[in-house]
């Protein structure tokens, strides 16, 4: 490389104290290992001598971004042998096994098969443009290869936290591929900015918007559950109390017309918890990404609500339609089996829990604790009462 591509500042960023560098000095480098400590699980944070071995064999491996000529953000993309690319794509190997041994330099002869292995923001800049600066820096790296006879051909993506899977989703053209023992995989053919994913709102519910949310709620689940008891119980109790957070239901909205509904509540004996609330989308609006979209935001809600997890609770059986969309953005999941809980939901429903960390931390099982599904039982029959004698069904 010229050693100006190596050093590369956007005209267009419109914060001068932003700048990208694809070269990694040792103090670079370090300061990227500082920064995985922030927002990573031990084992998920870099070596400086494994990366610096690394680096001997391919050194396009980084894009960084700097504010005020400190490390902020980086993207860590390799080419990698066959072999680590199969095992990475079948999920059977992780980003911090990988070795100098496992790393190839680009080519412009061969097929390049990499490893996208870590996308990372520091948490003081993740309000502000640094993710569109760090963004529009890789693309600019992927350009500077290009330009010299370098195509990227299939691309693998490690990701263990949901703002990762959040990044790879709504940029790439991504295809998730399977569970690893701690990371969501995924895979492209090359790899590009993908469309920009629908852009919704979420209205919060009121005594304006109430009727047409119960409605909708009422579609989208086909009679099988209904809570508008506990949304009328919440518009009310927030007009008594303006400062009520929890629990909160969002109408969504896609050019202004109602597409489906979405909300988050709490149990009160587990404050580090966060929960889904009564999350659709209207069938002819499913499988357009709007359902994806709308869990990034109601994540980004909870967020400010100072918790530590966020999880939901489904059913394999009776929720089916949701699985792919949980599959391939949560965390963890696993059964639930709660012997002091509503069995019948339990052995012909099949509830599962899905769980992610909203602080990039490695996430830990709910194992079993009580959720209470019968209480949901109770509520939809209530609703169904209540629907019919306000004459809304």
């Amino acid at each position: 490389m010229q050693k100006n591509e190596l050093i590369y500042k956007r005209k267009a960023f419109d914060n001068k104290n932003f700048e990208i560098t694809f070269q990694a000095t040792d103090d670079i480098l370090k300061q990227a290992i500082k920064l995985d400590k922030t927002v990573f699980s031990k084992r998920d944070v870099g070596n400086f001598e494994t990366c610096k071995a690394m680096l001997k064999k391919n050194n396009d491996m980084y894009t960084f971004l700097l504010y005020n000529n400190k490390c902020v953000g980086y993207v860590n993309f390799i080419r990698i042998t066959d072999e680590a690319f199969q095992k990475f794509l079948a999920g059977k190997m992780k980003d911090f096994e990988l070795t100098a041994q496992d790393v190839l330099p680009f080519s412009k002869n061969e097929k390049n098969k990499c490893l996208l292995t870590s996308i990372v923001i520091a948490k003081s800049h993740r309000d502000s443009s640094a993710i569109i600066k760090l963004n529009e820096g890789f693309y600019e790296h992927l350009n500077v290869l290009k330009k010299r006879g370098i195509t990227i051909d299939e691309v693998v993506i490690d990701c263990v936290s949901i703002d990762g899977i959040k990044y790879v989703i709504e940029n790439m053209g991504v295809k998730y591929v399977c569970d690893s023992f701690h990371g969501k995989i995924y895979h492209t053919y090359g790899i590009y900015n993908k469309h920009k994913p629908p852009e919704i709102d979420l209205e919060m519910i009121n005594n304006d918007n109430l009727k047409v949310t119960s409605l909708i709620q009422y579609e989208i689940f086909n009679n099988n559950w209904c809570g508008y008891c506990d949304l009328l119980k919440e518009v009310e109790d927030r007009q008594k109390h303006p400062n009520k957070s929890l629990p909160i239901t969002y109408l969504i909205k896609y050019k202004n017309k109602p597409i489906g509904i979405i909300g988050l509540y709490e149990l009160k004996n587990y404050k580090n918890t966060i929960w889904l609330n009564w999350f659709g989308i209207l069938p002819e609006y499913r499988n357009r990404g709007f359902g994806t979209h709308a869990l990034f935001k109601i994540i980004e809600i909870a967020r400010k609500h100072n918790r530590k997890e966020f999880r939901l609770v489904t059913y394999k059986n009776w929720n089916y339609q949701a699985q792919k969309i949980y599959q391939k953005t949560m965390q963890l999941s696993e059964y639930y089996k709660n012997k002091n809980d509503w069995q019948y939901a339990i052995e012909n429903g099949i509830p599962m829990i899905f769980s992610t960390s909203l602080f990039d931390k490695t996430i830990t099982k709910w194992n079993n604790k009580f959720v209470d599904l019968l209480s949901d039982e109770i509520l939809h029959k209530k609703s169904i009462k209540k629907l019919k004698k306000d004459g809304l069904i």
